[in-house]
């Protein structure tokens, strides 16, 4: 069930370069969608429904800035306000009809959608570092088989990367380190302590020897997960993801990486990113599985061990359940 409090947020609804002369049909908690750009070229989102005999406004086409229907062209602005009936004439008087606009906003390379009932508070999230100096970056779009929840606690597990991503990420590793959570209004973070560096193609490919790791993962209010791997200033890497509900059981994810590396940034990028993109397979498969068992069993039911580090904060902050709260717990990977 979706709680009016997710809906108060803004979620990533296309790529602003799927916007060009046509509309984008996009499902956002089950509401379909139509997409297109105005006059000014600005993206504006409608409920994808002719008011008149409810066909798909997304089959249409954009007229003078506005969505016209595919059945009988009646014509919408941005607003969702009718503003052109064909068969009634230039000088007919327009019947008082309209449909549902959510505010749209266009930054980093998305259009972002409001799906709340009120009007937006504050702005869209700004990936990190997207497009700073010195920063090498590209974007995944990857269609998830599984609802927020479980993409999200996916993304900021650890243990689960020795047995899915097996010498790809991470190998198997029994010393103890220490990972030191921390929630706070509308976050939650864990920053491990220590964390030795794990045998895999991703460390051999781009983690320098002898450099200290930083390796915090977060979680931020309502769907956005962040994952760092700090060696200093010189090599850097942030993998930042944004949830946005398609159903209940699937996520369209959009994941941009952004790193440094010097000047080799965009070399290191030619395999860089097939390798992440090999990865984020990896956890689609496995989260396949996983909803193929909530499918045969039913609801799921959880068994909770103290080092699932951020699942239930994540499903409690997703509730609106505000705490502060601070614990270290020894985890093995």
């Amino acid at each position: 069930m979706v709680t009016d409090f997710l809906r108060e947020h803004w979620y990533i609804a296309a790529r602003s370069r799927d916007l060009r002369d046509r509309p984008v049909a996009r499902t956002i908690f089950g509401e379909n969608l139509a997409i297109f750009r105005d006059a000014a070229g600005k993206p504006a989102a409608l409920l994808d429904r002719c008011a008149h005999r409810n066909m798909a406004l997304s089959l249409g086409a954009v007229r003078d800035g506005c969505l016209e229907c595919p059945y009988h062209g009646w014509r919408y602005d941005a607003a969702g306000e009718c503003r052109h009936v064909p068969s009634l004439g230039p000088e007919a008087k327009l019947p008082r009809v309209s449909i549902r606009s959510f505010p749209a906003r266009e930054h980093d390379g998305f259009v972002w959608l409001w799906m709340g009932a009120g009007e937006p508070r504050g702005e869209p999230f700004r990936f990190p570092h997207r497009a700073d100096a010195g920063w090498t970056t590209f974007t995944m779009q990857t269609r998830f088989p599984a609802a927020v929840e479980p993409c999200l606690e996916n993304f900021l597990d650890c243990p689960h990367t020795v047995f899915v991503h097996r010498g790809w990420f991470r190998s198997p590793d029994t010393r103890a380190l220490t990972a030191v959570v921390r929630r706070g209004a509308g976050t939650v973070a864990g920053e491990f302590k220590g964390e030795p560096i794990s045998a895999s193609i991703v460390s051999r490919l781009l983690f320098p020897k002898g450099r200290e790791l930083r390796h915090t993962d977060r979680f931020l209010l309502p769907n956005i997960s962040r994952v760092d791997y700090d060696f200093g200033p010189e090599r850097h890497f942030i993998i930042t993801s944004q949830c946005t509900p398609v159903t209940a059981t699937e996520t369209e994810v959009q994941t941009v990486i952004s790193f440094t590396f010097g000047r080799l940034g965009p070399l290191v990028r030619l395999f860089f990113e097939p390798l992440s993109r090999r990865i984020i397979r990896q956890d689609v498969d496995i989260l396949r599985a996983q909803s193929r068992q909530f499918e045969k069993f039913g609801e799921p039911k959880f068994a909770h061990v103290e080092t699932d580090l951020l699942g239930l904060h994540i499903a409690s902050l997703r509730r609106g359940e505000e705490r502060t709260e601070e614990r270290e717990i020894t985890i093995r990977f």
